[in-house]
């Protein structure tokens, strides 16, 4: 009723009109609708104007029948109430509008009391008078009489019970209507909260998204700008260096050069090669004058005359000018690519000089979402997809020269590590603790930069000046600052270069992984948190490189997949090596490297390198005799135990020895630790410089430096704490015996300077000469036979336990894996100074054996003829190469195929058939039973022409040729065409399947590597061009929309080459190129030889003839040995793959060919003479000459069995091989075809 009263007006409310809302008020009211419509009447006839009252007053008698229905005692009373009220109103409001209210309530009264007249005739019972209502109900007192009294009061107290009921339900209501809307405010502030934080969390969103891409694309582009400016070091240097046009000191100079360890890698793990020091410090090669403080030691000579050569101002000027454009900095400093490169070149820079020009800002950020989606520089348009992130784990890098924290990005075509701070100490656990301090630091040092992307060179680093895991004073931190500032912090590897990845241990707790690639690049030895971090990396490396290589539905191989190889793998790993070094497939180098590479050594972490055994005990002799065991070493002893009379001082101490906390042990020291390498190999940069550092700055005193062989194996027997063994460079590395830095590494106390290492005198003085008899005694037939004991000593099971007990192998206890539980150590202080011990005082390997080692088996003399029998070689076949006899230009070796090329360009295929060698030294055969045992069979390919016609002028030769295999199908390179190009020619079917033209002249000379991979070109325009070999040949499809079918074109190798080498100033001649060794020689007519590397293009040094002619042909073994020829004195020269000079040997007469056989070790001639001689590549001795049929040979190729094919000038095959009847014995065909007969 209240609401149809507001909505409607007090008219409506009380209408007498059947409105539904009245109505429906009044069910909803029930009683209370009576109360209402007196209440708001009364409130009309006293507050209203008079037509509004009489207004009311009509309506109110027109619901007067309804409202008075009820005859209850209630409604009697209540109506006596209503009617003693209006008559008080009456009298109260009566006179008001002169009277007229009067009569407006008194005829409310009487239509009233007519309404409810039936009530009152209730009440009035029994008087007379009651016949004279009607006649005398207008008068005032007649209806004062009609009340009574008690009704009125029974009436006022239930109006009165009516007011308490409804303020007490006013109250209440209005409690609860207050408590709704408490809670409905509650309600709003919450829903208001939540939408305040929504919008926060949407505005952090926004800004963190929009600070993450700026923070990327600073990221991509410091990566950019370090990717440029290692290519405009690269070009600045072609063009200044000795053989470039702008080099104030042309080849030949007399100028100093230093050199460093290049840490380029072979397939035997040797690092063999050096690399140009362009930073090297000057002040190490005089007498100190004052003690170099440690900031001193760090400092570089910024201003280096090296680096830009003696060129005039205004050039440096210009070409310094790239540098600062690149860099938006004054600096005129630049940078150089370090060895430790990725395949992209992102490595860590050595050279301040270098790292000025490509430093950038380095704000940091969250890196998962700073690494997410970062862009190769060379395509970062194209790589989205690959650039998508897998995972990001925080890990330190660790290298010999630093320990660099950060993050690894897992994408889908690459690795890539990103650089934080510098980690000082071992760079233990305590490391990842201080992680997230630092990059906490990083994300307000990054807030607090302006928001500019055109950075200093010169950054201030903040709080990334080296956060050390050991808490370095603060007094360190601005020369660690200044060391971060050198040190390049993007890293990224091809995960499809990726060759094995192996799980191994980091302070003797298994939480890194190494990972080795396929293209020279150096291994990556990551350390993590944990056990379960490093685990989950190695497997998503493995599978993401799989996945990347060989496409899940695709129709590849598989067997190019590899395993993450843990220690179960590795166990198995060993198992096949074991047995392949029984059979003698590989030599004991091999195999020590082997076992040290799955035992966890490492060449990136000094504190565990990899160990090679004493092998030689005659130090003073003028001649080794390998036939006596007095010669060698005792391989079943320890290093400790080989002097008796200090052994027995060990064995006193152990039996004597008594702590209840450190177990009993023999030795105090290590036979590996990282002072051990650094003692060995202080003559060779970089380790130079870590050996200072180690020692304060300075070489340590000169009485203790790495002096003499013979004098450090005598202390390694009698100085109770010395039990070292040696490092591989012992067997492969003269560089390191020889102070060609010109060191100054002080005085002994006897007045002696120390310069280089002194030789055994059976070493002639020669670093070269004492590796190779050293290596020579290592593959020996007696440490042959006994080293199986050492192994067992090493990585086998006399390493630990009670076997180590009886051999007296037992060294100090935190040497050994689990010694002590570093994860559950909570003494922060204690864990760091094991960490410290166990860094510092050597690490006994992961023990790989349980059992027994097995003895090595027999020699087979027959495997390797050239080595061991040379006289079993004879000429055992002649054969015709073609029906129409010419000379024979090429012959080589393909997939048990002879391909060759005669006169006239004329391609043949042929079977080349052969015996295989078993287990034990038997030969079998083809099952024809006949001699000789290796021979020439049927045609695979039938002679047909190949090739454009021949430019003028050229000398067409074995040089101008090349086979090349792949996965799918085999190639010949051919070159010499006058259209200056080369051409690309199946061996299945003859046909020219790719000519490529880039070079300005003649292509002259051609090269692939031993796995087929690269190709190398030279040509009389100069240059050397580089290509990548696609490897895959698609099948050919044939366009039918036209009438006349073309075939599509197919590549086997890339269009453009992927380096073009300058550098020399004649015709190129001879080439030889390697990806195991990361090189590309090329020999010129003007009698030089020049060396680059494969991957990057760099220079690196130049060789000229002795006198100056022209060079005819070149080859280089794996081992590190290079020899050329010219045809004008007929003299071979022998030198080092770093340049020195060991011997040259006239050859007696013209040489057409000069081949390597498989092992490296010998150097195959032939030539005018007829005669075929074998030569030592150590010396150039000769080992053997096999006469001929007296005709010329042409060309040569030396088999894997090491048997000769040589094409002579009248067009016949001669057939060398080995002729033994004790192994003509019938067998199996190695690879016979039904068709195939001997010729």
């Amino acid at each position: 009723m209240a609401a149809v009263v507001v909505s409607g007006g007090i008219g409506n409310a009380l209408g007498g009109k059947p409105n539904k809302t009245v109505d429906k008020a009044m069910l909803l009211r029930g009683e209370r609708c009576p109360r209402i419509v007196f209440r708001l009447g009364i409130v009309y006839l006293c507050k209203s104007s008079l037509e509004r009252a009489s207004r009311c007053v009509q309506q109110v008698i027109l619901l007067l029948p309804s409202l008075l229905v009820a005859d209850d005692e209630q409604s009697k009373s209540r109506l006596q109430f209503l009617l003693w009220v209006l008559l008080a109103l009456r009298s109260q409001y009566g006179m008001l509008d002169d009277g007229a209210r009067f009569h407006i309530i008194s005829h409310l009264i009487r239509e009233t009391v007519n309404c409810g007249k039936a009530m009152l005739a209730t009440a009035i019972v029994g008087r007379d008078d009651a016949h004279d209502w009607g006649i005398n109900s207008k008068d005032a007192g007649s209806i004062q009489n009609l009340i009574q009294k008690d009704r009125v009061l029974a009436a006022v107290a239930d109006e009165f019970k009516y007011l308490n009921t409804l303020l007490t339900d006013r109250s209440r209501q209005l409690l609860e209507l207050r408590a709704r809307l408490d809670e409905n405010a509650s309600l709003e502030m919450t829903n208001k909260k939540a939408f305040e934080d929504e919008i926060h969390i949407c505005l952090n969103t926004v800004l963190s998204s929009d600070e993450s891409r700026r923070t990327l694309f600073q990221f991509a582009h410091e990566e950019d700008q370090q990717n440029v400016a290692e290519k405009w070091i690269h070009m600045f240097r072609t063009l200044i260096d000795e053989r470039g046009p702008w080099s104030a000191n042309a080849f030949p100079n007399s100028v100093v050069k230093h050199w460093k360890l290049d840490k380029t890698e072979d397939a035997w793990r040797r690092r063999q090669k050096l690399r140009r020091n362009y930073y090297f410090d000057d002040k190490m090669c005089h007498p100190p004058s004052t003690a170099f403080s440690n900031e001193d030691t760090l400092a570089v000579n910024e201003n280096k005359d090296s680096f830009v050569g003696h060129i005039p101002e205004q050039m440096k000027r210009f070409l310094l000018k790239g540098v600062r454009r690149i860099t938006d900095e004054g600096s005129s400093e630049s940078g150089e690519n370090d060895a430790e490169t990725g395949a992209q070149k992102v490595s860590t820079s050595e050279d301040p000089m270098e790292s000025q020009c490509s430093e950038l800002a380095k704000g940091s950020s969250d890196q998962k979402d700073v690494m997410q989606d970062i862009k190769d520089s060379s395509s970062s348009s194209q790589e989205t997809e690959s650039s998508e992130e897998l995972i990001s784990v925080p890990c330190v890098l660790v290298t010999p020269k630093r320990k660099l924290a950060g993050k690894l990005a897992v994408m889908k075509k690459f690795l890539h590590f990103f650089g934080e701070f510098l980690v000082e100490g071992t760079g233990g656990s305590a490391v990842f603790k201080n992680f997230d301090a630092s990059s906490n630091s990083d994300v307000t040092k990054l807030e607090e930069k302006p928001k500019s992307l055109k950075w200093s060179i010169h950054v201030n680093f903040g709080p990334q000046k080296g956060v050390s895991a050991d808490n370095v004073d603060t007094a360190n931190e601005n020369v660690h600052q200044r060391q971060l500032k050198y040190v390049k912090r993007h890293r990224r590897w091809n995960i499809g270069k990726i060759k094995a990845v192996h799980w191994t241990r980091y302070l003797l707790r298994y939480t890194a992984i190494e990972i080795f690639f396929s293209d020279s690049v150096a291994p990556v030895f990551l350390n993590f948190a944990s056990l379960k971090d490093a685990k989950e990396v190695g497997t998503l490396i493995v599978s993401t490189r799989n996945e990347f290589l060989f496409p899940r539905g695709s129709s590849k191989d598989k067997s190019g997949t590899i395993m993450f190889v843990d220690r179960r793998v590795a166990l198995e790993m060993a198992e096949i090596a074991r047995e392949s070094w029984r059979r003698r497939d590989i030599t004991n180098f091999e195999y020590l490297m082997i076992l040290n590479t799955l035992a966890g050594r490492s060449y990136n972490d000094l504190t565990q390198y990899p160990i090679f055994p004493w092998v030689l005990a005659d130090y003073s002799s003028d001649v080794l005799d390998f036939n006596k065991s007095s010669t060698f070493r005792d391989l079943t002893k320890p290093v400790g135990a080989l002097d008796l009379k200090r052994f027995e001082m060990f064995e006193d101490r152990y039996r004597n020895f008594s702590d209840p906390d450190i177990p009993s042990f023999y030795y105090g020291s290590h036979y590996s630790s990282m002072g051990i390498v650094l003692y060995y190999l202080l003559r060779l940069e970089p380790f130079t410089s870590l050996h200072r550092n180690l020692q304060g700055g300075k070489f340590d005193h000169a009485d203790r430096l790495f002096q003499s062989i013979e004098g450090t194996y005598r202390n390694c027997l009698s100085n109770t704490s010395d039990v070292k063994e040696l490092i591989p460079e012992f067997f492969y590395m003269p560089e390191f015996l020889v102070n060609s830095n010109s060191y100054h590494l002080g005085v002994k106390q006897d007045g002696e300077p120390i310069g280089d290492v002194s030789l055994p005198p059976w070493a002639k003085g020669s670093p070269e000469l004492f590796v190779s008899k050293n290596r020579e005694a290592l593959e020996s037939e007696y440490v042959s036979s006994n080293l199986h004991h050492w192994i067992d000593l090493v990585f086998g099971y006399k390493q630990r336990g009670k076997p180590a007990v009886e051999a007296a192998n037992i060294f100090y206890y935190l040497t050994y894996e689990g010694a002590v539980d570093l994860d559950n150590m909570e003494d922060e202080l204690q864990r760091s100074a094991i960490e410290d011990q166990i860094a510092n005082f050597g690490q006994t390997p992961i023990q790989i054996f349980r059992k027994k080692h097995p003895r090595r088996g027999p020699p087979i003399p027959i495997a390797h003829p050239l080595y061991f029998a040379p006289d079993s070689i004879n000429l055992t076949s002649i054969v015709s190469s073609t029906s129409y006899p010419s000379a024979v230009l090429y012959i080589n070796i393909l997939d048990s195929n002879i391909v060759v090329v005669n006169q006239g360009l004329t391609l043949s295929v042929k079977l080349w058939l052969t015996t295989q060698l078993q287990s034990g030294g038997n030969f079998t055969f083809s099952t024809f039973q006949q001699d000789p045992f290796f021979g020439v069979g049927s045609d695979v390919l039938s002679a047909r022409r190949i090739g454009s016609p021949l430019a003028e002028n050229i000398e067409l030769g074995a040089q101008c040729f090349a086979t090349m295999q792949t996965p799918t199908e085999n190639f010949l390179i051919s070159c010499g065409n006058w259209e200056n190009s080369f051409q690309v020619i199946s061996l299945n079917d003859g046909r020219m399947v790719q000519s490529i033209r880039q070079h300005k002249d003649v292509v002259s000379c051609v090269a692939v590597t031993a796995d087929g991979s690269i190709l190398a070109t030279g040509s009389y325009d100069t240059t050397v061009m580089v290509w990548e070999v696609l490897r895959v040949r698609g099948a050919e499809k044939r366009v039918r929309s036209t009438q006349t079918e073309l075939p599509r074109k197919e590549h086997v190798i890339a269009e453009t080459p992927f380096h073009i080498l300058c550098g020399h100033d004649d015709i190129i001649t001879c080439l030889y190129v390697s990806v195991e060794l990361d090189i590309v020689i090329s020999g010129s007519k003007d009698g030089t030889c020049v060396f680059h590397t494969l991957r990057e293009g760099r220079y690196i040094r130049s060789l000229r003839h002795p006198s100056g002619h022209a060079l005819s042909k070149l080859v280089a073994s794996r081992h590190g040995r290079i020899v050329f020829y010219a045809d004008a004195d007929l003299s071979l020269h022998l030198y080092t793959i770093n340049g020195k000079h060991l011997a040259s040997s006239e050859s007696n007469g013209r040489l057409n060919c000069v081949e390597l056989s498989e092992c490296g070790e010998f150097l195959v001639c032939a030539g005018d003479q007829g005669q075929i001689v074998v030569r030592s590549m150590k010396t150039l001795d000769v080992v053997k000459k096999y006469n001929g049929v007296g005709k010329v040979i042409t060309c040569l190729a030396v088999t894997h069995e090491e048997c000769f094919l040589a094409g002579t000038k009248e067009g016949n095959l001669l057939v060398y091989s080995i002729e033994n009847l004790q192994m003509r014995k019938g067998g199996v065909p190695r690879s016979v075809k039904s068709k195939s007969s001997l010729t």
